[in-house]
């Protein structure tokens, strides 16, 4: 997936990109597009809409951006998921508010992206986090996500529904309108597709790819979710007997076969996601005991 980042600009905002850019516009024959630049490598895109698009090395680019628009060391929501990638254990989805007076203070404690992060590091911070911040934790199961799966859901469906749900639940605990951020998995298009006709869909959302490094709100979500996934995956360890391992390589597939035949396959169905193809590749089917 190219690099790329997604936000809503006002009017305002958009008069002041294309004076900002009036040096770099090239040709183009998009009818949605108002403008098109590129600078450094960075294609900058600016819909009709209002929308913004950068695509490439964005990063520094979009440092220019926010000290133009005024939005350096802004206060936002950000929402990112974890378990999305392992065998055993829920989806977990943390959306969670950073006012722009906490963003030293967290930078301080040493918060960044969850997945670059040790255990120990996360259960040390998580609980510090979750009394600093407002924010909202949504947990499916692997039953429930099963569940979802057979009424015709793929996993980005599952995390739009998720991130939707998370989003919504903090905004009305914040009660004031602040920039949303989510971890990109997918075309924002796409996202609101996977969205339509649900009754109540938040639109305003700002799509990153490794968004935690452009907000921390985004890493401080990763890390109270990594930590409720943590916690669930002892849940379910103590359960089936079995320290259960993060992921989907070799070790997984050991323990699902072990499960499998020292258990049964109802012994799998509150731990395991069942449409992952370890399954089929270890032969595992469903059965009744």
């Amino acid at each position: 997936m190219v690099n790329s980042y997604s936000m809503s600009l006002s009017k305002n905002q958009v008069t002041l990109l294309l004076e900002m850019y009036s040096a770099y516009e090239v040709e183009h024959n998009n009818a949605h597009l108002s403008f098109k630049g590129t600078k450094d490598s960075v294609d900058i895109l600016i819909y009709k809409t209002g929308s913004l698009v950068l695509q490439g090395d964005y990063k520094e680019e979009l440092k220019r951006i926010k000290t133009r628009l005024g939005l350096v060391n802004f206060s936002a929501i950000g929402s990112d998921e974890v378990g999305t990638g392992d065998l055993f254990g829920p989806v977990v989805v943390c959306s969670a508010y950073v006012p722009k007076e906490q963003i030293e203070t967290l930078e301080q404690m040493g918060v960044r992206d969850s997945k670059s992060m040790t255990d120990k590091k996360i259960i040390e911070l998580a609980p510090k986090l979750t009394k600093m911040l407002t924010h909202s934790i949504l947990i499916l199961k692997p039953e429930k996500y099963n569940e979802m799966v057979r009424r015709g859901f793929n996993m980005n469906k599952i995390k739009a529904f998720l991130h939707n749900q998370a989003i919504i639940l903090t905004t009305r605990k914040v009660k004031k309108e602040v920039p949303v951020i989510v971890d990109q998995f997918c075309a924002p298009r796409i996202y609101f597709d996977y969205l339509d006709g649900e009754a109540n869909v938040y639109k305003n959302i700002s799509f990153y790819t490794n968004a935690e490094s452009i907000h921390i709100s985004v890493a401080a979500a990763s890390i109270i979710a990594r930590y409720a996934f943590l916690a669930k995956m002892q849940q379910f360890s103590k359960y089936i007997g079995l320290r259960l391992t993060k992921g989907a390589g070799k070790k997984a597939d050991e323990q699902l076969v072990k499960i499998y035949h020292e258990k049964g396959y109802q012994a799998l169905l509150p731990i395991t996601k069942l449409n992952f193809r370890n399954l089929k590749k270890n032969n595992i089917i469903p059965s009744v005991k």
